[in-house]
């Protein structure tokens, strides 16, 4: 049997993730955005460790990498094509960092510590 290719992966991964933030009790998409910056500064500073800052700060640097690289799957003077990888690089990156904001909002309810800026929220 033949593997989906990666856009059609990472589709199917965006709307697992939109079914996910409807889902009645779970955050929402909004909140999650909100909450990202957050969730970077509490890994940062040790606060969240539901993921190590290696690994988020690893999968950012290898995302950034990939998208200014010229070397592509699909080289970036074909127009519209040569934008599809990055974009699918840009949006897996995303979808893993709004899934974990989600957990992450989640950590927060249970009444974790909070950053000052979020408490308020």
């Amino acid at each position: 049997m033949k593997k989906p290719h990666a856009p059609v992966n990472v589709g199917r991964s965006a709307w697992s993730l939109y079914r996910e933030t409807r889902r009645p009790g779970s955050p929402g998409l909004v909140r999650r955005i909100v909450s990202a910056p957050f969730l970077v500064k509490d890994v940062t500073f040790g606060r969240y460790r539901g993921v190590s800052p290696g690994k988020l700060y690893g999968f950012f640097l290898l995302m950034a990498l990939y998208v200014v690289s010229p070397i592509d799957a699909i080289p970036d003077f074909i127009p519209v094509l040569g934008w599809t990888d990055d974009t699918v690089v840009v949006l897996w990156f995303m979808n893993g960092l709004m899934r974990e904001s989600g957990r992450y909002v989640e950590w927060r309810r249970a009444g974790r510590p909070a950053s000052p800026a979020i408490a308020s929220r």
